[in-house]
């Protein structure tokens, strides 16, 4: 390639990237300085006009990825920082991975770590509520070039983030299918209770419970949704209640956490009702094990936190071809929990 076919050709790849010419020479040549995103978006459009040279590595020093963590004690989000402390410890020649944790009683707190890093990122991994707010802070990151990945709750309709995790949706209609089944024919009410429907996560769940049980039980009223917030203390008072209001209550559905607060409400409870939640925890493995609870369904968090990061592996080049980790949703049984240990 002669000098005016590499001018040429570096011209082609300004106007894909939508960057300089001059931006384009210090990547390809490594001269000066150019910001990640600028430098990502050249290697990219150089890789796809197939531009013929040696291309530099799109990598300088170890990338730093934000994760942001909502605070909850819940063993979810227990596995979730676990099995990223694990990614971490497993790429860490490659990648500093800076957790933080965000109150859900003070929402600022999650916008100003999204608009405000402490340090210049390559990624972020993101558990976030519904709200216009933290959609247009996440819609301003991905417009800097910044990768940006959702776990555990998807915002749809989010231009250019990616969701690493199960279909909430799906997940809730899984639940209505099995609880049909095993109350349609006592024909009394089924207990909705759910954490914040600011969590488009429990938003899909509910819904997708709801259709099921209108299209399969419809002569079984459902009671709820009823936000408590994965609270032990307020699970058992509410499911309380309305196991003593009412006698007709055959099932529950709980699409969050705080089951030490159901298993309380549930054991003071003379009948015996028909219990779908979610995660698959040595808690619940000890309830199904005793009968109170029938079916767990779990979202894979070391799926998620697997998937999340080689997801923004590849989004910065790291690597050649599209992971193909995906979180798998699952269904537990006491039939298919192993022996309990002595």
């Amino acid at each position: 390639m002669d000098k005016t076919d590499r001018r040429q050709g570096m011209a082609d790849v300004a106007q894909l990237a939508g960057v300089s010419l001059s931006t384009v020479d210090r990547v390809l040549n490594e001269r000066g300085s150019v910001s990640d995103s600028k430098r990502r978006k050249v290697l990219q459009a150089a890789q796809a006009l197939g531009l013929k040279r040696l291309l530099p590595s799109a990598l300088h020093g170890l990338l730093r990825f934000d994760l942001l963590l909502v605070d909850s004690a819940t063993d979810h989000y227990r596995r979730l920082a676990a099995a990223f402390v694990k990614q971490a410890q497993m790429h860490r020649s490659r990648l500093v991975l800076q957790r933080h944790v965000w109150q859900e009683r003070d929402p600022q707190q999650l916008l100003d770590l999204i608009n405000k890093p402490r340090v210049p990122r390559q990624g972020l991994i993101v558990v976030a509520q519904d709200t216009p707010q933290v959609r247009e802070a996440l819609s301003a990151q991905v417009a800097a070039g910044v990768p940006v990945i959702l776990v555990t709750s998807s915002l749809p309709g989010l231009e250019g983030a990616i969701y690493a995790g199960i279909d909430n949706h799906v997940a809730g209609r899984a639940a209505g299918r099995l609880m049909s089944q095993w109350v349609a024919p006592a024909q009394g009410r089924v207990l909705l209770v759910t954490n914040s429907l600011l969590y488009r996560a429990h938003q899909q769940r509910v819904q997708g419970f709801l259709e099921v049980m209108a299209e399969r039980a419809p002569q079984v009223k459902v009671l709820g949704p009823v936000e408590c917030f994965d609270d032990n203390q307020l699970n058992a008072a509410k499911i309380s209640d309305y196991l003593a209001q009412d006698a007709g209550v055959v099932g529950l559905y709980t699409t969050g956490s705080g089951s030490t607060g159901v298993h309380q409400a549930l054991s003071r409870h003379a009948g015996r009702l028909v219990w779908i939640s979610h995660e698959a925890t040595a808690q619940h493995a000890d309830m199904l094990r005793e009968g109170l609870l029938s079916l767990v369904l779990d979202q894979d968090p070391e799926g998620q936190a697997e998937a999340a990061i080689q997801q923004l592996l590849y989004a910065n080049g790291d690597l050649d071809a599209p992971p193909q980790v995906w979180p798998q949703l699952r269904m537990v049984i006491d039939e298919t929990l192993p022996p309990a240990s002595c």
